[in-house]
């Protein structure tokens, strides 16, 4: 068993823009302009209860009808258009954390305000947070307040350090979980005991893992050391890994979304190579999935695996 790159965060904004402008109280005694205030923060408002709903047309009339938007990779969309897609989430799906800071509404003129701030966003299901910078033009339009363009654009990614500390969930103690595997991945899981802990330097996790066969059945039993850290020289996190039995991996990891993606590349002791794509994602709490995918040449009808790795108690994340 031997993960840093921003995903796009379109969407987010648009979930973001208004928050700012529902939280701020209007002044017991408006003047005009804090009146306009007030009534672009109740626009706000309507446009959040209707995006948590998922009503995209809701949405898109709080949209003028040449308004765009610009995400965070410079693409260019129509505003309504593209928040007429929303729809309501499933019943119990987690739902992203927002928080807004360093934010402000200033009139450019009488009918035109801009509203810019800094965003960061937990997305759901995942652990880390993503960072960046929005900005909203509100103008005054068919006697009300409406939204003409929104820009995006994310912080600096983080330096290599940062980004390898975003696996720090990992430190602990961990075995499979001994229930049957959900389909479409289904497969015998052999028996893992790992345990996870940073160098005293902690410029690298040390993942030490004894691996036998699957329940009940017998076979080779194999342990592997495995070092993760951050490569300076093609600025990634990447893992080696070296086996009881003379095989050697080498892996190259990034973040998506909630999950940690690790492209890794196996010699064997016969000098033959496999490559698999290994996916973790971590609930936040004490349990990962971990799927391994065969990404080599002759692969096509092998078998994927997907077990659950749960912390032991006791060991949590030090």
């Amino acid at each position: 068993m031997p993960g840093f790159t921003f995903p796009p965060l379109r969407g987010f904004w648009l979930l973001a823009v208004c928050l700012l402008a529902a939280t701020a109280a209007p002044a017991a005694d408006p003047s005009p302009r804090q009146a306009d205030e007030a009534q672009i923060r109740a626009t706000a408002q309507a446009y959040l209860d209707a995006l948590g709903r998922g009503d995209g047309k809701a949405c898109a009339a709080l949209w003028t009808p040449d308004g765009d938007i610009v995400d965070d990779l410079g693409a260019v969309l129509p505003g309504r258009e593209t928040v007429a897609t929303s729809a309501p989430a499933p019943a119990g799906a987690p739902k992203p954390q927002v928080r807004i800071s360093d934010a402000r509404i200033r009139f450019i003129t009488a009918d035109v305000a801009l509203e810019d701030g800094t965003i960061e966003v937990g997305p759901a299901g995942g652990t880390a947070t993503l960072t960046g910078r929005f900005s909203a033009t509100w103008v005054r339009h068919e006697g009300g307040w409406k939204l003409a363009a929104l820009r995006e654009a994310r912080a600096a990614e983080p330096s290599g350090q940062a980004a390898l500390g975003e696996l720090d969930w990992m430190v602990g103690d961990w075995e499979i979980e001994r229930k049957a595997a959900a389909a479409p991945l289904v497969a015998d899981p052999p028996t893992v005991s790992l345990t996870v802990k940073w160098n005293d330097a902690k410029t690298y996790l040390v993942r030490e893992m004894a691996m036998g066969p699957a329940a009940g059945a017998s076979g080779p039993r194999m342990s592997i050391s495995q070092r993760i850290g951050w490569d300076p020289l093609t600025r990634s996190v990447r893992s080696w890994a070296f086996g009881s039995d003379g095989s050697h991996a080498e892996g190259t990891w990034h973040r998506d979304g909630g999950s940690w993606i690790a492209h890794v590349t196996t010699v064997r002791p016969d000098g033959s190579q496999v490559a698999s794509i290994n996916i973790y994602t971590y609930d936040g709490k004490d349990r990962c999935m971990w799927r391994s995918i065969p990404a080599h040449a002759g692969a096509e009808h092998a078998q994927p695996m997907s077990v659950t790795l749960v912390r032991k108690p006791g060991s949590a994340a030090r």
